[in-house]
Formats: structure tokens, sequence, C-alpha cells
């Protein structure tokens, strides 16, 4: 179901998305990702409402990477102003708890020694991290974190590093537990053979590294076997999707900024979905297209 602003607005206003999710059987979340918040004011007027939506109709808020528009090979000045930014926004217009995740344009330029953790260190400061990857449990569901972006000389990749799978195989070893697991590139998707711009090679699609995680099978391996990881939510290309695969989701959830704050992308516009997680393990999601219907 797409919701326009208006209409989440109107619905809020009248109960149907409550400002305070109070079911003991659900609770809701809001999943922002790809907002790409600049250091533009006239931007960020428009960014908090959407952010005012993600926090008014959810108990626990997602940032899903590329929270700011790039501070990747960007100079300190660049960089702090985007900080200064996002915590502005933040503080003005979020008023529920939050998790974050990275993506490649919140990660500074690679340092000389390749490292899970170069470039990444004050940007897990920024957003309240406690760690690349993490694991958090409420309402009796587990939410993961995962670290997808990595080092390729001066650019980036999509990939999950040793460390990271061996931590999180321990994590799914709880398999009476519904999981939802979060990483901003995606791990199996339909959004990067459809990308206008992928040509075919030698009688193949190659797709790039940078737009999908490269052993993403690991992870796959990992959630058929625990059995009970029900969604995978991801980012990055802009473009919404949903994949249906050995008994889990993977939802592509767009992007807050649309194409980078200039319309859609690909024909998909500025837009975040909330989604309702039940006891039972089961769950539904609408998508607030934020910037219609005005």
């Amino acid at each position: 179901m797409q919701l326009t602003r208006r209409e989440a607005l109107g619905m809020a206003a009248a109960g149907f998305l409550p400002k305070l999710p109070s079911s003991p059987d659900s609770f809701k979340i809001s999943y922002l990702t790809d907002t790409h918040l600049p250091a533009d004011p006239l931007i960020q007027e428009r960014a908090s409402e959407a952010l005012d939506l993600g926090t008014s109709n959810a108990d626990l808020m997602i940032f899903g990477g590329d929270n700011l528009m790039a501070i990747d090979h960007k100079d300190e000045a660049a960089i702090k102003a985007q900080f200064e930014g996002w915590k502005r926004v933040t503080k003005n217009w979020v008023t529920r708890p939050t998790k974050a995740i990275l993506g490649n344009h919140d990660v500074e330029q690679w340092e000389s020694t390749p490292s899970p953790m170069n470039g990444k260190k004050r940007a897990l400061e920024l957003f309240g991290m406690s760690g690349r990857y993490w694991s958090h449990k409420q309402n009796g569901w587990r939410i993961i974190g995962l670290d997808t972006v990595h080092q390729d000389g001066d650019s980036f990749k999509g990939w999950l590093d040793p460390e990271q799978l061996e931590w999180l195989a321990g994590e799914l070893k709880d398999t009476k537990t519904p999981t939802m697991v979060v990483g901003h590139i995606p791990l199996l998707t339909v959004t990067s053979l459809a990308n206008s711009n992928l040509k075919p090679k030698d009688k193949a699609f190659p797709i790039p590294f940078g737009s999908h995680v490269s052993n993403h099978y690991e992870a796959i391996k990992l959630f058929r076997e625990a059995g009970n990881v029900k969604l995978v939510l991801s980012g990055h290309t802009h473009m919404q999707d949903r994949v249906d695969y050995a008994g889990t989701s993977y939802i592509c959830a767009g992007a807050v900024c649309g194409g980078w704050w200039n319309g859609a992308n690909e024909g998909f516009g500025p837009a975040f979905p909330i989604f309702d997680l039940k006891s039972d393990g089961t769950f539904t999601y609408n998508y607030i297209n934020w910037e219609s219907g005005d």
C-alpha cells in the first residue's frame, strides 16, 4: 500500500497510524534509508517533514545508510557542515529511539591500509552506533544491523567481512526469535537488474559489486539454516522491490530523497516504509510517499 504525505498525516490524526503504538502484540519501525541530508538548509527543511512522519508513526526509527549527502572524498569543512546539519535536524525532529547503519556516502576517504573500520569512526559516533554491526531486541523481535560497505581501492564494494559473518552465525544460533536484518547495500534484489544503466556484456549482465553484496550467498545460507530471518531490508539503489526467497522477504526500500532531492529515480519518488512487526513473526508495511499530495 502506498500512502501520500497528506494521507499519512490524516491517518495519524485519525488514529490509524498512532503516534505511540500501544498494542502488546506488535510494534512499528520506520525505515528511512538514503536520506542524503546535505548542508543545504532548504533541503534540510524538506527532509524534516519525512523525519517528522517517521518519528510520529513508529516506536523505533532505523536510518538505513547514506544518511548524509556524501562525505566520501570531501574536505574537512564539507564533512563538518554535513555533520552539523544532521545533528541539528535530528535534534529538532526525531523524538523516538533510533538505530542506524552506514552507507557508502557516510564513510570518509579510505585510509592507506585496508581495514573494516577505515573512514567509519566519526560516522559511528555521529549516528550513535556502538559498532559497525549490531544486534537489538525489542518486543519479541531481534533486529540485526550489518556493515555492508567496504574498501575497494579508493572506492567501495558491497561485502561482508569474515569477522562479521562469524558474529552473524553466532547471533542466528538463537533460532526461536523472529529476526529482521538491515544492511545498506542489498543482499538480494532485482533493482540492480532493473537499473537502466546496466548494459549486457559478453552475453551476460555484469552486476557491479558496488550495487550488490559480493558474497551475499554466505549470508543467505546462514538465513536459510536459521529459518527465522523473516525480513531483510536494504537501500542504496534508490528503487523499491520485494523478493521472497526461501522463507525470507528481501525488501529494497527506495530512498527518502528519491533522486537525490531532484524528483524521482527510475520512477521511484521520495518515500520510506513503516513496518508493523507482529509477535507471531509476521509483518505488514506501507510506503509513505512523503513529498506527494501537498
